[in-house]
């Protein structure tokens, strides 16, 4: 129970919940942003699905299947496109903070809070850019234990956070990075 009480720490909770509050978020950007351009096609890709469903009997063709996988693709990069530009986007305009990372009054900064504003930029672009690199890749297997990953080390550190240097920490703790 204790090993437990560690691994699930309220600050884990947290940042897991605040996740989950922002692919809500970015789940309704991606429907009305499909209601307004037709693109991020999930309907499309499940139509195409079931009509090789029905052709199942009709022996369905290798190439409608790898249509459909096409169809998915694309919109699957789409949605990662939206949703890596709602993560820089709100990082910068939220000083830090998505808005699910706002409501549980998390932040993101430098390990050791001292670089300048362009390196902070630029370190916030290179960790969303591996984050959904990470859930492009096999399926999100990588992303997968990235997020693991936060549970195995002291600091809740996930590997796209290490890779860029970058740290969440609570707005409270700030100043004792410093």
């Amino acid at each position: 129970m204790d090993i437990k009480k560690k691994m699930f720490t309220q600050f884990r909770l947290k940042r897991m919940a605040a996740f989950v509050i922002d692919a809500v978020i970015v789940s309704i950007l991606l429907s009305i942003v499909y209601r307004i351009t037709g693109f991020a096609n999930f309907p499309g890709v499940l139509t195409k699905m079931i009509e090789i469903q029905k052709m199942m009997g009709e022996a369905a063709s290798q190439d409608a299947t790898v249509k459909v996988m096409a169809l998915f693709n694309k919109a699957f990069l789409q949605s990662l496109l939206i949703w890596f530009c709602y993560d820089v986007l709100t990082t910068f305009l939220l000083r830090g903070s998505t808005v699910g990372k706002l409501i549980f009054r998390l932040k993101l900064t430098h390990i050791n809070n001292k670089k300048g504003k362009l390196v902070y930029v630029l370190l916030v672009i290179v960790r969303s850019f591996f984050k959904f690199l990470s859930m492009f890749l096999f399926q999100g297997i990588p992303f997968l234990i990235s997020v693991i990953s936060i549970f195995a080390n002291p600091n809740s550190l996930a590997a796209h956070d290490r890779v860029a240097r970058l740290v969440v920490v609570n707005k409270n703790d700030i100043n004792s990075l410093e």
